[in-house]
């Protein structure tokens, strides 16, 4: 049975498994605290500044292997070709280390940048965010990846949905959940008043899929990196638009119409986005996410907080969104409750 190595002795392991393979003399090194159960160190050596990500053992059992390596030499090609994100390090033609200790582990170039918090960005950084995901897009669905026949995401049923809902909902009445049983008969009024038809026309390919604030770095006025692409796959890129534009956009319950409508600016440099697509697109990713973050157990952490916020956001006001998004009256930038 495998096991973790202790958080003191983990670094100093890591150090010198990168010291070995690369040659570096690591110096300083500061945790970076973002991120689920995976331990990531900026470290300053004598051939620049790189960052070490460890994958969590556990969390690993989640992934197929396979897939994240081919997440990560699609990275270093996309690198290649101009895409703001980092660049990781070969050894022995291994991207993906492992370490004598059976640690996996990457070493990576150190991308500059900050963090921006959700509704805070920019008209100039949503419309460089939106440039630079629509060539995202275009890229990873070259030919280089060969389509697969079915996407991640299974676009279930509104019945399955419902008794799902009605299922979650006798759990609360049963263990006296009041709360989260306001949000989860929300969630169903929603799912009984969605048209599943509009999801008939959408755009399978291959995606990064965990695009949100926290994976977003900016510099000035325009983005400066996309990271972690480990979960990219083949699944809607309407998922990417939606998880994008409701973590990017939405703070204190307020969707940034102006910052809306720069991204789309930006995406269609390269890709065609209209308003209708876009909302399409907000409308799938609550499909998809409402059942991960509208649970009987609470959530640790600000992420699953924020998501929930999202999911309760969108269950709202899901049947006004176009409507909304298109208002032209100059003085009308924001979607309220």
């Amino acid at each position: 049975m495998e096991t973790e190595i202790p958080n003191e002795s983990l670094l100093t392991h890591l150090k010198e498994e990168v010291d070995t393979r690369f040659g570096f003399e690591v110096g300083g090194s500061t945790p970076i605290k973002r991120g689920w159960l995976n331990q990531k160190w900026k470290i300053e050596t004598n051939q620049g500044v790189f960052l070490i990500k460890q994958y969590n053992k556990e969390r690993m059992k989640r992934y197929d292997l396979s897939m994240i390596q081919s997440a990560l030499h699609t990275q270093n090609r996309l690198f290649s070709q101009g895409i703001a994100c980092p660049e990781i390090l070969s050894y022995k033609g291994d991207l993906l280390q492992k370490s004598t200790e059976g640690e996996r582990f990457t070493v990576m170039r150190f991308m500059e940048g900050s963090l921006v918090s959700p509704g805070n960005l920019s008209s100039n950084q949503m419309q460089s965010l939106g440039d630079e995901v629509g060539r995202l897009h275009t890229l990873l669905n070259d030919g280089t990846l060969s389509a697969k026949s079915e996407t991640i995401f299974k676009i279930p049923s509104i019945e399955e949905r419902v008794e799902y809902w009605q299922s979650e909902i006798h759990k609360c009445d049963e263990q006296g959940l009041d709360r989260v049983r306001s949000l989860m008969e929300l969630q169903k009024t929603a799912t009984l008043a969605l048209d599943l038809e509009q999801f008939n026309d959408l755009t399978p390919g291959w995606c990064h899929r965990d695009l949100w604030v926290d994976n977003l770095l900016f510099s000035e006025d325009h983005l400066s990196a996309i990271l972690d692409f480990d979960r990219m796959n083949y699944d809607y890129i309407e998922l990417d638009i939606g998880r994008l534009i409701i973590s990017t956009c939405l703070q204190n319950n307020i969707l940034n119409r102006k910052a809306v409508q720069a991204f789309l600016k930006g995406y269609n440099n390269t890709n065609e986005l209209s308003v209708e697509r876009l909302v399409i697109s907000l409308r799938l990713v609550w499909y998809m996410e409402s059942t991960w973050w509208i649970d009987i157990n609470p959530h640790e952490g600000e992420p699953p907080k924020r998501f929930q916020q999202e999911m309760v956001w969108l269950a709202r006001h899901h049947q006004r969104l176009e409507k909304e998004l298109e208002k032209r009256r100059s003085n009308n930038h924001v979607l309220t409750n």
